[in-house]
């Protein structure tokens, strides 16, 4: 009973200690929210509302540049931010055309109707029900069909853009049957168990490490065995049942399954054998019958007044577009790892609730901002900055990103279309699955980065996917077209950089390349473009989200 009151009383201080840093920090975002909505009376609609928003994130994160003595980079190129929001919004490079479209408009808002219209593609709804399947129950899920039921709820939700609290509600407390709600996949995944959706919901949804708490009370943080348990214990009542009907067309009997709440269930601590009822993270008990208790949970997360539910995932965005979240690891909110712009990341997350939870509104914003825009070169007064967003920081491609890009750059699909028409989709598959697995990335963190290893550069160097695409002598490949079409030197070279790399070389990359052209012991130059393709391809700058 005295360890059970001590540990109340140290939870208790720990939570003092944030409310009075809480208020500090309220103070600078009351301070914000007044300046924005000053900026409000002077525009109307959503777009000047994503502007207000652009200029005061961009005045935050430049306040804090000169407090720490920091000069900032410049903007960055066309060709630099088309690649970049290419990446990040539809996680493959752009096309050859999209490139030089961009490139040669001459609008001054094309940046930002570039943005609404790759957010508003099915390339963007493509890569994000990638992005968040991956998420939310990893790449290593054997069960094809429930990825597949998923997969198609995150998209049906992504295409009317659902607001974040009800796409998380749906998640948590998804019942009915399983084959018509998608969502319920989520929590099969985890095979219903009580512990291991604990621990996953309150990483992703809410930002807390409480794996932690799973064996031992935290060590850093005030969260102790019972607040775990008693999260755990949301999803103890959860249960498949099956049910048989006739179907009306074949005459057969079709097994239906339904996830359903029962009335009771429990979750045991280790250490006392004892059940743990089911509590909030704050110390309270829901009032609802048990068989509400998820609907209870979800609404608890997603309350306005949750200090964690807005945050996390306004600091996962952000950390997707700029490199480095606020608070890393993603799952690290807390006292051991403080956020590097506490004033910015409250704002960002009462502004994100203002505007309805609205995801396509948070991306416009971040993305619009000049501080999203910065080039990746550094200056002597940066080139140390990894904390505080003076440049864009270069981000290893994702595992998908670097796939789909290769595609795009091998103009596979059209080499695939000339052999196989109605085999392309088939051996996209296989060709990822090996890709994935040949990299050894089958990790669900939010850390999706890969670094090239000898495996991967084995199956580029001698991989059919670049050979055949790659080669000069292949008919249908892309370096073969590119040499067909392009007669003049330079034009064979600017479309090889816009196919890899997404910009026109450089001045002194066409005087290298001409120079060894001349110096070069081939007797067929198409040899030289070849050797030059697969050096692009193999570079680190095709590697990098820079």
């Amino acid at each position: 009973m005295t360890i059970s009151i001590r540990r109340k009383h140290m939870k208790t201080m720990k939570i003092l200690c944030q409310t009075r840093n809480n208020l500090l920090n309220g103070l600078l975002v009351l301070i914000g929210i007044s300046i924005l909505l000053l900026l409000w009376s002077f525009s109307t609609g959503v777009e000047g509302r994503i502007w207000s928003g652009t200029k005061y994130i961009d005045q935050l994160i430049d306040a804090r540049l000169k407090e720490e003595g920091i000069k900032p980079s410049k903007q960055s190129s066309d060709a630099e931010f088309l690649r970049r929001v290419h990446l990040d919004l539809t996680g493959k490079i752009p096309t050859v055309e999209a490139v030089v479209s961009f490139l040669e408009d001459g609008s001054r808002n094309k940046r930002e109707k570039k943005i609404d219209e790759l957010i508003g593609s099915e390339l963007y709804l493509d890569y994000w029900t990638r992005l968040w399947t991956n998420w939310l129950i990893g790449r290593d899920d054997n069960d094809m069909e429930r990825r597949l039921g998923l997969e198609r709820w995150i998209r049906a939700s992504l295409a009317r853009n659902m607001p974040y609290n009800q796409f998380v509600t749906a998640l948590i407390a998804a019942e009915g049957n399983i084959e018509e709600n998608g969502a319920a996949n989520y929590l099969l995944r985890y095979e219903l168990s009580p512990v291991d959706l604990a621990s996953h919901t309150s990483r992703l949804f809410l930002g807390l490490p409480m794996q932690c708490a799973q064996c031992h009370d935290h060590k850093t943080e005030a969260w102790y065995q019972e607040d775990f348990y008693g999260l755990a214990a949301f999803f103890a009542n959860i249960r498949v049942e099956e049910a048989f009907k006739m179907d009306k067309d074949s005459g057969e009997r079709v097994t239906e399954r339904y996830l359903k709440n029962v009335p009771k269930g429990s979750v045991y601590m280790p250490e006392t054998d004892e059940p743990t009822p089911p509590s909030f993270l704050d110390g309270t008990r829901p009032t609802t019958p048990t068989v509400k208790q998820r609907q209870a949970l979800s609404k608890w997360m997603t309350a306005k007044d949750n200090p964690y539910f807005c945050h996390a995932i306004v600091n996962r965005i952000w950390a997707h577009f700029m490199g480095r979240g606020f608070v890393e690891p993603l799952d690290g909110f807390g006292e051991e790892y403080p956020p590097s712009n506490p004033a910015l990341l409250d704002w960002l997350a009462k502004d994100f609730m203002i505007h309805g939870y609205d995801l396509r509104y948070l991306m416009r914003t971040l993305l619009n901002t000049k501080t999203y825009q910065r080039t990746s070169e550094t200056n002597k007064s940066n080139q140390n900055d990894d904390l505080y967003y003076s440049h864009a920081y270069v981000k290893p491609l994702t595992a998908e990103q670097f796939f789909y890009s290769m595609l795009e750059s091998t103009g596979f699909e059209r080499l695939q279309k000339r052999r196989d028409r109605g085999q392309l989709e088939e051996m996209k598959r296989r060709y990822l699955e090996r890709f994935l697995f040949l990299i050894d990335n089958g990790e669900m963190e939010e850390v999706e980065a890969f670094n090239g290893t000898v495996p991967q550069a084995l199956m580029m160097i001698n991989g059919p996917l670049v050979n055949d695409s790659g080669s000069h002598k292949e008919r249908g490949g892309l370096l073969h077209y590119i040499l067909k079409t392009k007669r003049t030197k330079r034009a064979r070279l600017d479309q090889i950089y816009l196919t890899t790399l997404s910009r026109y070389p450089r001045t002194s990359e066409r005087t290298y390349f001409d120079r060894y052209l001349r110096s070069s012991l081939y007797r067929n130059d198409a040899l030289a473009y070849e050797d030059l393709y697969w050096a692009l391809l193999n570079s680190a700058e095709f590697a990098l989200n820079h």
